[in-house]
């Protein structure tokens, strides 16, 4: 009796569902997950401190060769495409960077594309803007299909200061394409440590596991219950 209770009080609980919107810090991100995703930090290309590298390549991927570097300068399951402008690479210490990033380039760097070639639910990115050169920057996210419109994130501050903000999304359905445009600059905003991931690839934890189970049992009793 007392563990048909139990099972009845879980019945009870109203369960979290996934939402498509955005995502506002990178712990949620992981928590969506079930774990870390897919990272790209942009650290394998070649560029030395307080200096940049205009790219050769259209399409950066796993697969590119860009400027005689490559294959495997980014992880696979992503491409990333460029404005006519083509692609930047910074090293660390350029105008306020930390750590190595990309961006789309002056003088007509808009927009910058992030195309996932697999499933992906969840993403986020660090954006930034060069010191002394403030920016805001707007995200558009699209459907596996690359051609549906899901989501935007308009009016992202990226301060003159060059500090990092991170953007993210998040989608059940799937997210197939993400382009990135900023108004202020000819440019698109800078990215870094990108993590992306497809919250059913992730193995549950010990308790999810347990409402899992917990749930079959309540379709059970209710089925029983029905009779």
């Amino acid at each position: 009796m007392r563990k048909l209770f139990f099972v009845l009080s879980v019945c009870a609980i109203s369960f979290p569902v996934a939402q498509a919107g955005s995502i506002v810090d990178r712990t949620t991100l992981v928590s969506l997950l079930g774990g870390p995703g897919v990272t790209e930090n942009f650290e394998a290309f070649s560029v030395g401190s307080e200096s940049s590298t205009g790219m050769s390549c259209a399409v950066l991927n796993a697969s590119a060769v860009c400027n005689e570097q490559g294959p495997g300068l980014v992880v696979g399951g992503v491409n990333f495409t460029f404005g006519s402008g083509g692609g930047q690479w910074d090293g660390p210490g350029y105008f306020g960077s930390t750590s190595k990033e990309l961006l789309s380039g002056a003088p007509a760097g808009q927009p910058l594309t992030i195309d996932f070639t697999s499933g992906v639910t969840a993403f986020g990115v660090d954006l930034r803007a060069f010191s002394t050169f403030g920016a805001t920057a707007a995200l558009s996210v699209y459907a596996s299909d690359d051609t549906t419109l899901i989501g935007t994130l308009p009016g992202i501050g990226l301060s003159a200061d060059g500090a990092l903000v991170f953007a993210g999304w998040s989608d059940a359905a799937g997210i197939g394409m993400v382009q990135l445009t900023q108004a202020g600059q000819p440019w698109s905003p800078i990215i870094d440590n990108l993590e992306f991931g497809a919250a059913g690839n992730q193995t549950p934890e010990p308790a999810t596991g347990m409402l899992f189970v917990a749930g079959f049992a309540c379709l059970a009793i209710r089925r029983k219950l029905a009779r």
